[in-house]
């Protein structure tokens, strides 16, 4: 028996549309539904728009499922106005990449179930859209990345060679450059934060471009290292900008959760690109130092005794710690007392009494008798410069190796 199959014609529509990416989709869809539709990324940065007004940010959307690419009423906020509407989750490969939203104000749960086939087929051309971008963007980063690397490992040694790769990719490797590093805290290979790392490369790529720069970025298991062109010649004005970056690219991921986590390091700037693999080298140990420390956007430039300590002898340390504040660990483990914390805020806060005793909220006479008792213990006065040097050094090496 012979069967006719019915093809809707919104099908044929839509499909029409898929000739001019996701803009063309928007268009066919808002013209099928008379309604303006908006397509966005998991970071709510706008991907293409059928809305009369430009220009559009979106801030905030709520009531999305997305596990699933079903149909949802939600609600979105932009440029401070809050509108009702339908969506649905972009899903590529079972990973959210984006919302596909139409702005249609209140809708009966009838007229919902009616559109479900209409957008549901809209967001799954939507989806094989983006994997198609994907695949051909990852031939071209395979290119870069094998470039990017060598330039990081110091594999191409000639500066003239440096600039002429770089002109193939519109970089200028005349300009200074600094390496930045970003990860997460507490990162594991096997499990989302593949994922995450993803979402925060996406992040830097998205800003660098609407900087009118050429991004020169790639990820590298758990980290994502930014080559980072530096147009200020002032350095004041050049950490300004560094600053301004790493801050825009902490707030983007914060509508993924991830701004409590995520980790930076700067290596310092370099004027020639062949020793741009040493910033990397530097950032990395920025990165790590920064988490001991608790630094939001540590600078390899900034450390100076911890990047020294860092890389010395660990069982040198230990014994050096011990020989200098031994004492003091000591006496607090066997008296329960308070003099190691005490110490620590001391030489944080410059050995000054009146700002030690403030920052602890502490009366400055028993401020007085803890100092008192430490140079007993030590049999040491904490005014000698050679004392506090001692004192300073080791315990930058508890803060650092956490003994």
């Amino acid at each position: 028996m012979e069967r006719s199959l019915f093809v809707p014609d919104y099908l044929h529509h839509l499909l029409e549309g898929l000739e001019n990416g996701l803009q063309g989709i928007c268009d066919k869809l808002a013209n099928l539904l008379s309604f303006p539709v908006i397509a966005i990324d998991p970071l709510y940065i706008l991907l293409s728009s059928s809305h009369p007004e430009n220009n559009i940010l979106v801030e905030y959307l709520d009531d999305i499922e997305i596990e699933e690419a079903n149909i949802y009423k939600c609600q979105l906020t932009f440029n401070n106005d809050t509108l009702l509407g339908i969506g649905s989750a972009i899903i590529v490969d079972g990973k959210l990449k984006g919302y596909l939203i139409i702005s249609c104000g209140e809708i009966a749960d009838d007229e919902l179930l009616q559109l479900n086939s209409i957008i549901s087929y809209a967001s799954l051309l939507c989806s094989l859209e983006i994997r198609k971008k994907f695949q051909i963007k990852q031939e071209r980063q395979h290119f870069k990345e094998a470039f990017i690397y060598d330039l990081l490992y110091g594999n191409i040694k000639k500066k003239d060679e440096i600039i002429s790769y770089g002109q193939f990719w519109g970089w200028d490797f005349n300009l200074p450059h600094t390496v930045i590093v970003f990860s997460l805290r507490d990162f594991e290979y096997y499990s989302e934060d593949q994922h995450f790392i993803g979402i925060i490369f996406y992040a830097i790529e998205k800003l660098l471009i609407e900087r009118n720069l050429k991004p020169i970025a790639m990820k590298k298991r758990g980290e994502v290292i930014v080559v980072y062109p530096l147009h200020e010649s002032e350095q004041v004005k050049k950490r300004a900008e560094i600053n301004t970056f790493v801050q825009h690219i902490i707030n983007q991921v914060e509508k993924a959760n991830l701004s409590s986590r995520i980790i930076t390091g700067v290596g310092r700037a370099c004027a020639n690109p062949e020793m741009i693999f040493r910033s990397y080298q530097e950032a990395k140990v920025a990165f790590e130092l920064g988490q001991l420390l608790d630094i939001t956007t540590p600078y390899f430039n900034d450390l100076g005794l911890e990047r020294i300590l860092y890389k010395h002898d660990l069982q040198d340390l230990k014994e050096y710690y011990f020989h200098i504040l031994g004492d003091i660990e000591e006496n607090d483990s066997l008296h329960g007392g308070e003099l190691m914390r005490t110490l620590e805020k001391f030489s944080a806060n410059q050995y000054d009494l009146t700002k030690t005793s403030d920052a602890m909220f502490l009366h400055r006479n028993t401020l007085r008798y803890r100092i008192k008792k430490i140079e007993e213990i030590l049999d040491k006065k904490l005014d000698d410069m050679n004392v506090k040097l001692n004192i300073t050094a080791a315990l930058k090496i508890r803060q650092l190796r956490k003994f």
